[in-house]
């Protein structure tokens, strides 16, 4: 199947797609990990954004679902150099084409990567449409077009589509800890736990008698996605409780 991803610049390359047919629109990024596409991409923080992986064969260890991040893909797509069908993990459970293809996330595969790289590198983050399926001449336009005329990332409430609706707790048997969640990853939360932090995680949208109610001994603001100037609620947390608590947070 027939896949390309355009660039708002005009750039338009062509290759191999797979995961699930359709299009996905967002900005162009990319991660130089060897391993780790699993935790990349359920990463919260990639929400709005089409992760180009460097490194030139991804897939082979499959997907486990041990290391996710959240309860799913984030990525709006994915793009490699060349993938790999037939995994091989003991904790493996399905390969890399079959959890894109059952989380509806488009990728695409067999292009100029280190390109990519470099004209991203070279004029930062750029808006772009990958599109599995109807490549032709109209599609490639079409394409074109949707790169172009989305929204900038920073117009976008991406933090809303990924905190928790719900506070919740992971209990410890040490101080308290109020996290408020603009896109926690699960990584962060193990590491607090195995700290033994008492720790009450909270919606992006919480009020601060939400947060005073369960009397933490400290603050901490996750990251996540997009703008952090769309983050505003955060902002009246940090003035509330600043000099009241220990506040600190995560780039």
């Amino acid at each position: 199947m027939k896949a390309i991803l355009a660039l708002e610049d005009g750039t338009v390359v062509e290759g191999e797609g797979f995961g699930a047919e359709g299009t996905a629109v967002g900005e162009l990024v990319f991660a130089t990990s060897f391993t780790g596409y699993e935790e990349a991409l359920t990463d919260p923080s990639y929400k709005g954004q089409i992760l180009l992986l460097t490194y030139p064969l991804i897939g082979n260890y499959g997907v486990s679902g041990a290391q996710f991040q959240s309860d799913g893909i984030k990525v709006e797509g994915f793009v490699v150099r060349e993938r790999c069908d037939f995994p091989s993990h003991y904790q493996s459970r399905r390969s890399l084409d079959e959890f894109l293809r059952d989380e509806g996330v488009p990728a695409l595969c067999e292009v100029d990567t280190r390109m990519l790289t470099i004209k991203t590198r070279r004029y930062g983050t750029m808006k772009a449409c990958l599109k599995v399926g109807y490549t032709n001449d109209e599609g490639k336009e079409l394409a074109l077009e949707f790169a172009r005329t989305q929204p900038d990332i920073s117009e976008l409430d991406l933090i809303e589509q990924v905190t928790c609706t719900q506070p919740y707790r992971l209990g410890g048997r040490g101080k308290r800890i109020a996290v408020l969640d603009l896109g926690v990853k699960r990584n962060t939360l193990k590491h607090l736990a195995e700290r033994d932090w008492d720790i009450f995680v909270f919606p992006a949208n919480a009020k601060g008698s939400e947060i005073r109610a369960v009397e933490p001994d400290a603050l901490l603001l996750s990251n996540g996605p997009g703008d952090p100037k769309r983050g505003k609620n955060a902002l009246h947390i940090v003035k509330e409780f600043a000099g009241k608590l220990p506040i600190f947070g995560i780039l």
